[in-house]
C-alpha cells in the first residue's frame, strides 16, 4: 500500500510504502528508504486512509502534494 506523508528522517512530503517482515509492520519513505515500525492493530489502513484524505484537504493550500504520485516523489514545503 502506498501513501502520502513528511518523513521525519529527510523532511521531505513523500511517498511511504507499508511493507510487512513476518509478524511486523514498517512504513518505508521511498525517497530516502526510512524505515519505521507501525503498529498493525486492524485499524492501521483506516489511519492511513484517514491520513490521505488530510493530505488531500492540504492540496488546496499546497498543490505541489497533489504532485505526489509515485515511489521516490518528495517535495519540500
Amino acid at each position: 500500500m502506498l501513501f502520502r506523508n513528511k518523513c521525519a528522517a529527510c523532511d521531505f512530503w513523500t511517498i511511504f510504502e507499508l511493507k510487512t517482515e513476518g509478524d511486523k509492520t514498517f512504513k518505508v519513505c521511498t525517497h530516502c528508504m526510512d524505515q519505521t515500525e507501525v503498529v498493525n492493530d486492524g485499524q492501521l489502513e483506516v489511519r492511513i486512509r484517514d491520513g490521505e484524505n488530510d493530505v488531500k484537504a492540504l492540496e488546496g493550500h499546497f498543490p505541489a502534494l497533489s504532485q505526489l504520485k509515485n515511489r521516490g516523489d518528495h517535495v519540500k514545503l
